[in-house]
């Protein structure tokens, strides 16, 4: 073999194939793996024109891949609204009384918080800013507005919250201003055009690229995003991508399910580069709205959120399998779980062999009857849950939902399916998160952020952590045979870091630093050594 583009040498090599080789350089031509073996092997692939970089005794992995995250939302919450995570209510408050100074009456302002945190109530908003619509948003999932921010969006005593929406009440009956799975049903509209694509660039780059994350699969939040996204793609300096566009009735929908399996588009429509992955489905709500079967003794208006039926989601899944469609279903509590595996399994029956990959999202998060996960890995389904969380998570597990229960169920998942897809998941609350080693370190240490260890029984090794943002999460996505590892032939994806993580501390995995990111065989981010 001859005419390498670029070595790398001098350095330790993890291919992650299926044998963990552990190699000392790599040859890449055209973009794809040539050879990873010994120094010499790879030397003798080397011509006149070939680059050949000295590693210095630094790392080579496989490039990460993100297999769940939401980038539109994160790059709102870094260039668009305010950044409040961790501050007390005192000091939201002067950061509103500040903005209500900086801004014309009537204009929104939007505050990004995280989860579990104490923020101002809906009288402490109406005080500080009579005339600014105010959003506070703990996620995605649960906002608290202001008087204002409700007349903006225009929900009032006679407003019926749609299909998987909450508007919470007082005894008067008055909307409290606390909206679960409604973040749509406010009036404050997203960025466009060049604005909303920089936002972007910044956000791929400096929490993905910079973190050695060279796949990013994201659930887009508009039809403008998808534009912008396609753009990027084009310039060839951001992560590669992976576009999931969610159903209604859910989140910032943008297709109706089984009307998008009639258009023809299967899964990996598109390049290398920018694709259609999947169709999102929400079928619960988050902590606080998960379908939940400890729920139902209450009155119906305090269950779970779930936005269809058990036989709507197994239509939708039938068709989109029958179109060459995966779909990600989000489904939490243990009765969203049981509708999400009957629905694949169902998909199964009128399928039979297919290999159809649907995901059931934060499946394992609460890891419920082994059995039901059993059931989805033998109806060819893939459960994806989110370690990241973990860090949220109160110290007191009676304070956990469902209180008491096992959760982050990674080992338990890694033995009974093989594989635990990494991803962040994060839309603003947790955008550490992004860094795939923060991630890692929460599954081997399964550690809240006060140290306190959650589940250790759970925990996961670091080569299983490892394979989660490589060959896991590429398997999850359809690309196992073009990325995930570094074998030849496969796309040559891949991030240089200043420490093995084979062999590092636990406790010192989300300080591995990123010395260079390439896609195929392109620096896109830092420099080689």
């Amino acid at each position: 073999m001859s005419g390498a583009d670029l070595i790398l040498r001098g350095g330790r090599v993890l291919t992650m194939d299926d044998s963990r080789r552990v190699v000392d350089a790599l040859a890449v031509r055209n973009g794809r793996v040539l050879l990873a073996g010994t120094d010499a092997e790879v030397a003798a692939t080397a011509d006149v024109d070939t680059r050949v970089v000295d590693l210095g005794g630094n790392t080579v992995v496989p490039g990460m891949i993100d297999a769940h995250t939401h980038v539109e939302l994160t790059a709102y919450a870094r260039h668009f609204w305010t950044d409040i995570r961790g501050r007390s209510a005192t000091e939201v408050l002067a950061r509103i009384a500040e903005l209500t100074a900086e801004r014309a009456a009537g204009s929104w302002i939007v505050l990004q918080g995280t989860f579990g945190q104490d923020l101002p109530t809906r009288a402490d908003l109406d005080a500080a800013a009579p005339a600014h619509p105010v959003a506070m948003r703990w996620s995605m999932h649960k906002q608290q507005l202001n008087a204002a921010a409700m007349a903006a969006s225009g929900i009032t005593r006679r407003t019926v919250a749609p299909p998987g929406v909450r508007i919470h009440r007082g005894a008067d009956g008055e909307p409290t201003g606390l909206i679960e799975e409604g973040w749509d049903l406010l009036g404050w509209r997203p960025p466009v055009g060049g604005e909303l694509r920089d936002a972007l660039a910044e956000t791929l780059r400096e929490l993905f690229l910079r973190n050695g994350v060279t796949t990013v699969n994201e659930v887009l939040a508009s039809a403008e995003g998808a534009r912008a996204y396609q753009d990027l793609a084009a310039g060839r300096q951001v992560p590669r991508l992976g576009l999931a566009l969610t159903a209604a009735p859910g989140h910032q929908p943008l297709v109706d399910a089984r009307d998008f399996a009639t258009l023809g588009l299967r899964t990996g429509f598109g390049d290398d580069r920018c694709r259609l992955q999947a169709v999102k489905i929400f079928l619960d709500g988050g902590r606080d709205g998960a379908f939940r079967s400890g729920d139902l003794a209450s009155p119906a208006g305090e269950w779970g959120l779930l936005t269809r039926t058990p036989q709507a989601l197994a239509q939708e899944l039938v068709a989109a399998a029958g179109a060459g469609l995966q779909v990600w279903v989000h489904a939490i509590g243990d009765l969203a779980q049981e509708c999400a595996v009957s629905a694949v399994e169902q998909v199964a029956t009128v399928h039979p062999g297919l290999d159809h990959r649907m995901r059931i999202e934060h499946m394992a998060n609460e890891m419920y009857d082994p059995d039901r996960l059993r059931r989805l890995v033998d109806a060819g389904g893939i459960a994806v849950p989110n370690p990241g969380f973990v860090f949220a998570e109160p110290d007191d597990p009676a304070r956990r939902l469902p209180p008491g229960a096992t959760k982050y169920g990674l080992r338990t998942l890694k033995r009974l399916s093989g594989l635990v897809p990494g991803n962040s998941d994060t839309a603003g609350a947790q955008p550490f998160s992004c860094n795939p080693w923060f991630v890692m370190r929460c599954m081997v240490l399964q550690e809240n952020r006060n140290g306190v260890v959650v589940s250790p029984d759970e925990s996961v090794t670091i080569d299983d952590a490892l394979a989660a943002f490589t060959r896991d999460a590429a398997y999850a996505t359809f690309r196992e045979h073009e990325l995930g590892s570094l074998e030849p032939g496969k796309l040559a994806d891949l991030a240089v870091v200043d420490t093995d993580p084979l062999t590092a501390d636990p406790r010192e995995l989300d300080r591995i630093g990123t010395l260079a990111t390439v896609v195929g065989g392109e620096v896109v981010y830092g420099t080689l050594p």
